[in-house]
């Protein structure tokens, strides 16, 4: 028998128990988990995984730097491995690959415990309740991440409250760990920051929509030393290499009041289907600069002009973007930042044309001829500007119109 001993939070456990029987079949040895008693319902989550208790084991692992550093952590029956990157033998720790784009935690673990990479989380067995309609659960506070903004939570309860929700702030329910799990799968809504409560939440599938509010850290090293950005470490991405239906924000001090009503007032994005928990299926294809700037400025502009509800219908689309952005950024040059603002700038006029346009294609009537023709020369001029920040930034190909010819 294997002792795998847990160290870490809620999520470790989660993740452990999650990857256990694959490591059963993969090292063809029995294992059990060593966890702390307070995460012993994380555990209980998951049927199969059969576990102990062992809170001393666990201490002495985490509060032993000498133990951390020496102990030969082999994988072998009757011997404790600890399953943590504090025990992965490198002079780097593992852990903070997760901070890179395309690495999460599952895939940290995995290396840890020498399962293949294409093995997939084993899915919990949720707690049989029905979803009361109304029910919303705040949990502000994490150990995985700072919260930074104590001031936003009250006023968010405050509004959801006044909107007419039932709302339990996790800070005052007095709730087990093993209770919060179970209110949160009861809830219609749970909100809080990039943590294991939430990464539960999410990958589990609980029923529930989630909405993470995760403060701000970009470029905070003495605050958060482990990254030095907000996005994309705070994405349920990093946590399970998956993406979900989840709605992402950043709390930045001086706009909590402007988030909790993008929060409140947006319901999860001004849904067009169903809540689905299961994971959510995207595409990511090559763009060349221009393309994927001409879409940037398309949803600053609909970020600067939509109304709340509207605008929290595109804000995740728009973060992930702006963090592709702060990335290219390394790559911009003078010319390509003005041919950029040149870009945003056309959109904002060609935003009011099409409010108008639109409806009258429609049946609603407004527009002028030139305003059809201003319209129209906005469109060239926007393929114009793509091809330009292309030429710029050396890119292998643009953007091609039949329509437009030259001359």
């Amino acid at each position: 028998m294997i002792n795998l001993v847990v160290l870490g939070g809620t999520g470790d456990v989660y993740m452990l128990a999650a990857l256990l029987q694959a490591f059963k079949e993969t090292h063809q040895r029995d294992a059990q988990l060593v966890v702390r008693q307070r995460y012993a319902c994380v555990a209980d989550l998951f049927p199969g995984a059969n576990y102990v208790v062992g809170d001393a084991a666990i201490d002495e692992a985490e509060r032993s730097p000498a133990m951390q550093r020496d102990y030969d952590n082999v994988i072998a029956d009757g011997r404790n491995f600890y399953a943590h990157p504090s025990f992965f033998r490198t002079n780097v720790r593992i852990d903070n690959l997760t901070t890179k784009q395309d690495v999460s935690q599952a895939d940290m673990y995995k290396v840890l415990l020498r399962i293949p990479w294409g093995v997939p989380l084993a899915l919990p067995k949720l707690p049989d309740v029905p979803t009361q309609r109304g029910k919303v659960v705040v949990v502000p506070d994490a150990r995985s991440w700072p919260n930074l903004h104590h001031e936003f939570w009250p006023r968010l309860c405050s509004r959801l409250g006044a909107d007419g929700w039932s709302v339990t702030n996790n800070n005052a329910s007095g709730w087990s760990l093993q209770q919060l799990l179970q209110n949160c799968a009861e809830a219609e809504w749970v909100i809080g920051p990039q943590c294991g409560v939430m990464s539960i939440l999410v990958t589990g599938r609980f029923p529930c929509r989630k909405t993470l509010a995760s403060s701000n850290i970009d470029n905070a090293p003495a605050i958060y030393p482990f990254s030095t950005h907000t996005f994309p470490y705070a994405y349920v991405t990093k946590y399970s290499n998956q993406d979900y239906d989840v709605e992402e924000f950043k709390i930045v001090g001086g706009r909590e009041d402007e988030l909790v009503d993008l929060i409140a007032r947006g319901q999860n994005a001004l849904r067009l289907w169903p809540h689905n928990p299961d994971p959510v299926v995207s595409i990511n294809v090559p763009l060349t600069p221009g393309d994927f700037l001409d879409r940037l400025a398309v949803l600053t502009v609909k970020r600067e002009r939509f109304d709340p509800p509207r605008r929290a219908a595109i804000e995740r689309e728009y973060q992930r973007h702006n963090e592709l952005y702060v990335r290219l950024r390394a790559h911009m040059t003078p010319e390509a930042d003005a041919l950029v603002n040149d870009l945003a700038d056309l959109h904002r006029r060609n935003f009011d044309l099409l409010e108008h346009m639109v409806p009258e294609a429609l049946g609603g009537g407004g527009m002028t001829p030139e305003d059809h023709v201003e319209a129209v020369r906005n469109n060239k001029a926007r393929v114009e500007l793509k091809q330009a920040i292309d030429a710029a930034l050396h890119a292998p190909y643009s953007e091609t119109k039949s329509y437009f010819r030259e001359g």
